[in-house]
Formats: structure tokens, sequence, C-alpha cells
């Protein structure tokens, strides 16, 4: 199992979609900080980000991730932390200043590869064991760029037992592993002993890792400069005494030396990603969108149990900026519809105040309770000195309008009408004590998760909380732009576990506004007709059962009155003696229902 199963849908399959970008994106930001304690930038790589690994300032990942692959993305992000966390950047930045004076600057390069490679074990040891829990994923990491058949079995063929730097480099950087043959070059045993990995953690900082890596330097260019060439030849033949039979080709060995020597240079390969695409995974890294899964039967009447619907918490710049699911615009008509709706819902309020009020009702003369200091004087001959008061509250409503956001609410001027009203409501909300109002939008938008322009996932926008958003968040319901399809049993089924249960202490409403039929289709996936309708009837009537009151209104439209007695039966098929049936001009009788609704006097103590 890869570690990252625990946070990303373990289904996945194949390279990772746009969602599943960001989530990966939003996981490794959140190691990163509890790594680091940092806030750190975690962004996908773009052409012009130059170096592919980290500048200390910033983490890039790359853009083709699978399934397969994203433990060892988690991992080199991990790395590349250790590094903004521990290693000193201006001892690479300023490492002409430390070779200079020691007349060390021709070997400059070869330097640089030691002590990237004495680093990187350093910082890595130090997150090994100081993180146990990121273990997984170093592992996978350094499965994919240095542990390889390849690699393993050069190790033991006749190539790199030459006695130059190439060699040693290449046996140096896989010293670690468990086919190493420290036979295999004069003074490999000696590098080891200076490395001395197992104990890794006695060099504290960048500078000591410097040190060792100008040790192993200057032992190795005495060691070139001391022998002969008869010498060399001599300790080549010894070299190759014993190795394996069977190793890879020459360029087999070099291509997987390759990428080793770039992984610790600084240059993975990354794959970019375009400016459009990293905007939108942004957006959806920095958004709340969970995937619900939900039961439900296509047209054909077979049952599927894996069908997704994004739940959007929140209407947001990002969201709305990067139109995500293709269903925002900025409009200043809309805006004006949202003004027209706070003017409204100042109207209302000041018909509603009295439920911010609080009832007393105090009880005197009584044989217990509380002492009453006025009727003290008869304390000699009278024993009813006692007091007690009653408050009562008006009973808490929680009421979650939910909208149809379908492309037909486009027609006919009702999706403005019910955007005043619902604005209005929302607007009440704020102000009042013991009324809770959430609004939702049921719709479908085009699914980031694919490429193709027309797929569809069927969408549940939580647009409004009156309990923790504020009056700007109510506002920005009007960018919303009515479109798409209406999966309205799906939607309703995920809407479920958002609604509360109505109580003793609690009066739970569900308020519905839609004008269609429930209809949806994307990759082969129908959902409409009698199926369609009566897994809506099955979402309404589970709601029904946790004692919620439903109010429905059909929102009527010229355009569809040679249908008007199919739709009303249908209507009444999935919500009951709660359907009504509405014009789009008057909308507000709904906004007077509820008005009525809440000047009900059901009192609690």
């Amino acid at each position: 199992m890869n570690n990252s199963n625990f946070w990303l849908n373990s289904d996945i399959k194949g390279t990772l979609n746009l969602l599943e970008l960001a989530n990966t994106q939003k996981a490794i930001t959140n190691f990163i900080k509890i790594l680091t304690d940092k806030e750190i930038p975690v962004e996908f790589y773009s052409n012009n980000d130059g170096d592919s690994m980290t500048n200390g300032k910033k983490i890039t990942l790359s853009s083709s991730i699978s399934a397969n692959t994203v433990d060892s993305v988690v991992g080199t992000a991990l790395h590349e932390a250790a590094h903004c966390k521990y290693t000193n950047f201006n001892e690479l930045k300023y490492l002409n200043n430390t070779l200079a004076p020691k007349n060390l600057m021709s070997g400059k390069h070869t330097i640089s590869i030691l002590l990237n490679f004495i680093e990187d074990r350093r910082i890595d040891d130090l997150v090994y064991n100081e993180a146990p829990g990121y273990q997984g994923y170093y592992r996978a990491m350094y499965k994919r760029y240095f542990y390889s058949k390849i690699v393993d079995k050069s190790l033991k063929g006749p190539e790199y037992r030459e006695e130059n730097w190439e060699s040693y480099i290449f046996r140096i950087i896989n010293i670690f592993n468990k086919n190493t043959d420290l036979n295999a070059l004069a003074k490999l045993q000696q590098i080891y002993e200076i490395i001395d990995l197992k104990n890794i953690n006695r060099l504290i900082n960048t500078h000591e890792s410097l040190l060792i890596a100008v040790k192993i330097y200057k032992y190795l260019s005495d060691h070139f400069a001391s022998m002969t060439p008869e010498e060399r030849k001599s300790q080549v033949q010894q070299n190759k005494q014993n190795v394996s039979s069977k190793f890879p080709s020459k360029e087999e060995t070099k291509k997987a030396f390759n990428k080793q020597e770039n992984f610790i240079n600084g240059e993975i390969h990354k794959s970019s990603m375009s400016k459009n695409e990293r905007q939108q995974v942004e957006a959806l890294s920095k958004l709340n969108i969970k995937s619900k899964k939900i039961k439900t039967t296509d047209f054909n009447g077979v049952k599927r149990d894996n069908i997704k619907v994004h739940v959007i918490d929140g209407i947001n710049k990002t969201l709305i900026n990067s139109n995500l699911y293709d269903i925002f615009h900025i409009s200043s008509i809309y805006n004006n519809t949202a003004n027209k709706g706070i003017s409204l819902g100042k109207k209302l309020l000041n018909k509603l105040q009295i439920r911010n009020e609080q009832i007393t009702l105090a009880s005197k003369r009584l044989k217990t309770g509380k002492i009453d200091p006025r009727r003290i004087y008869a304390a000699n001959f009278e024993n009813d000195l006692f007091y007690k008061i009653d408050k009562s509250n008006y009973k808490p409503i929680s009421i979650h309008l939910s909208i149809d956001g379908s492309g037909s609410m486009q027609e006919d001027n009702k999706w403005k009408s019910v955007l005043t009203n619902t604005i209005a409501l929302g607007y009440v909300s704020l102000y009042m004590n013991n009324i809770d109002l959430n609004i939702s939008i049921r719709t479908t938008g085009k699914d980031p998760r694919l490429s193709s322009k027309t797929s569809q996932i069927p969408l549940l926008i939580l647009a409004f909380n009156s309990k923790k958003h504020t009056l700007k968040d109510l506002k920005n319901l009007a960018y919303y732009n009515p479109k798409g399809l209406t999966p309205e049993g799906m939607c309703l089924n995920t809407l479920n576990e958002y609604i509360p249960n109505s109580s003793y202490y609690l009066d739970s409403y569900l308020i519905n506004m839609s004008d269609g039929y429930p209809t949806f289709e994307s990759r082969g996936f129908i959902y409409k007709g009698k199926t369609a309708l009566l897994d809506t009837t099955k979402a309404v009537y589970n709601i029904k059962k946790k004692g919620v009151k439903i109010l429905s209104y059909f929102i009527n439209s010229p355009t569809n009155d040679y249908r008007e007695k199919e739709l009303i039966n249908n209507f009444k098929i999935m919500y009951g003696k709660e359907a009504s049936f509405i014009n789009p001009d008057n909308i507000n009788e709904v906004t007077k229902t509820l008005n009525n609704l809440f000047l009900q006097k059901n009192l609690i103590s």
C-alpha cells in the first residue's frame, strides 16, 4: 500500500487529475509545515521556474504524478523541505570564497557533487530519525532515483573500476547500496570510513559537510598524483578481479548513473504545468472541496454505488476568479440583484425583530425559590417569601434553502427573482439570534478531474451559512451563473448529511426551489426518467425521516405550459403534498411564507 493512500483516494488509477493534484499539493504543504515549522510555498513546476530543486524559498512539484509515483514525489518534496530547514545555502552560494584560498578552484565541480551528496545524507538522516512517519516516502524516493536493478548489477560488474574521478563518484554516491563492493577501487574503503555513514549525524551543519567533501577531494587528488601509469594499470586489473559475469551494458549503467548524479545536483526532471492549470489547481488546493460517493440508479435501472458529487463549501474570490467549474462570472447586473435582495431583507428584518426578544414571567408569593426582598416585612407571619422567574425564547429554526441552479433557471427572469429573495432571507438570518439559514445550489459543472470539455460532475455548492459567513459571503451568490443539468436526487442524497434533525429544541426545514426534471449525463452514466424521479423521491423521504419539514416550490415558466400536467404530477411524485407551484414573478410568496414561519410563537423554556 502506498503511504499516500491514507489521505488520497485509494481507488486512483493512472495519472492524477487536477483535483487529486490539488489534494496532493495540500497534503505536501501540510507535511512541510510540520517538518519545517515554516510557511514554505509548494507550487507545481513551470518552464520559467529555473532549477527544479528548491532554492530554500519555495518547493516545486512535477505535474505528471501517477498513483505509482505519488509517494516518491512526496519524498522528494520532503527532501527539498529538509534542505530549507537544515541547509545553509550561503555555503553553496559563496563556495568560491571557501575554495579559492585553498587553491581548490580547479576541483569546484567535483567538490560540489561531493558536498551535495554528503549534505543529502546528513539532512535525510535527520528527517528519517526525527520524523518516522515520513520514512515510507523517503524509501519511495530512494527506490525511484537511486535503487534500481541496473545499478545493483553494475556495482558488481566491471564498469567504473578505473582509478579516476568518474569511477569514484559513481561508487561514492552508491556507497550505501547493499551491493557496494568496497574493493572495487583502491581507496574506496578509506572513503567509506571518512564519510562514516553510520555516524553521519556527527555533522551538525552544512559547513561540516563541506569539510568532509574537501577532505575526500584532497585525499583522492593526492592518490591520483602519486600513482605512476604502470601502478594505475596494475591497480585497475586488481580492481576488476572477481567481478560478476552478468552485468548491464555500459550505456545502461551510464544512463542510471546520470539519473543519480542529476538528483544530487538538484536537476530532477519535473513535468511543467500550464498557467491555466496552475491557477485551477491553486484554486482547488485553497478551496474546501470534497468528493462524495453516493448510491443511485441509472436510466437502465442498474444500481450504482460509486457516483461522485463534488461538495463546495463556500463561494469566495478564489473560486469565482478561477471559474473552476465554469459556473461563475462577474457582472454588474448580478451585483444589482444582490443589492435589491439586501434592500428587501432590511424591510423584512424590521418585521421580525420580535423573534430576538425573550419572554419573562415572574411568579411571586411562592413557598420555594429565591427570597423576594420586598416580602421580608411579612417574614414573621407569612411563609410565601419566595419567587422564581421563567424565561422563554422563540424555538430556534434551522432552514436549508436549496436552489436548482441548472441552465433552465435563466429563463423568464426566474433566477433573478429567486436570487433576490434568497439574499433577502440570508440578510435576515444574519441579524436574528434564533434563525439559522443555509443556502445551497444544486447543479453540474465542468469536471476538473477530466480533460474533456463536455465532462460534467454533479455539484452541491454550500453557498452560505449564517453561523459562519458574513454579508460579503452572501453577496457572492450573485456571481453564480445558472447553467448545466439538474442532478436532483444525487445532490439531495448528498445534502442530507448537512441538514440537522428536528427536535424539541429545534425545528428543521428544507426549502426547495426548482423548475425541472432530475437529469444528468456524463461518461456513459445516464440519470433521467422514472428511475431518476424515484431516486429523488427516496432522497426526499430519507430527509423527512429526520423530522425535517419540507416546503418545495416548482417555479413555473410559460415555455413549459404544454407539459404542465406532466410536470405537476412528477413534481408531486418527488415532493408529495409539500409541492407548490408558483410563477417566477411571485417568488416573494415564498418569502412571505417563510416570514410567517419566522413569526410563529413556538416557545421553549
